[in-house]
């Protein structure tokens, strides 16, 4: 299973608006910057995220993007979704439950395992959890000593 462009573009200026809050708006250009995300795309990108109420936007002198909310109101799993759509694996059309071979019942109940899992996994982080591990991950990096 791997996140689409859209969603891990989303992801990455959403923390950076996250590591950001609450100072203000900042505008798509300076999101896309740092992590060399195509301008164009982000913006579509950052429309969406504003349209699901993930983000405020002003136009203007000043303008640009903020979050919406406090980091730790937004769940992880809500933007996956808002992004990418319910993170599973798509089954073949007009495939009906009671034509499944054992093994492709046992395939898709496997699927639906790891779908679960998932969601249940991105629900309970907090875009401030994240931004918690990313920094705990970037420290512990920085402090390697290498011979």
């Amino acid at each position: 299973m791997r996140l689409s462009k859209r969603t891990e573009y989303g992801l990455r200026a959403i923390v950076q608006l996250a590591r950001l809050w609450p100072t203000g708006f900042v505008q798509s250009r300076d999101l896309a910057q740092p992590e060399d995300l195509p301008n164009k795309f982000l913006e579509a990108i950052l429309l969406a995220l504003r349209r699901g109420g993930f983000l405020e936007s002003k136009v203007g002198s000043g303008g640009g993007y903020r979050l919406s909310r406090p980091p730790r109101e937004i769940a992880v799993g809500d933007l996956v979704r808002r992004l990418e759509g319910r993170l599973s694996i798509k089954e073949k059309e007009g495939v009906v439950a009671g034509d499944l071979s054992p093994g492709k019942a046992a395939v898709r109940l496997v699927n639906e395992r790891l779908t679960e899992a998932t969601d249940q996994v991105l629900d309970k982080m907090t875009l401030e959890q994240l931004m918690e591990q990313v920094s705990k991950n970037a420290n512990l990096q920085q402090s390697m000593y290498y011979i």
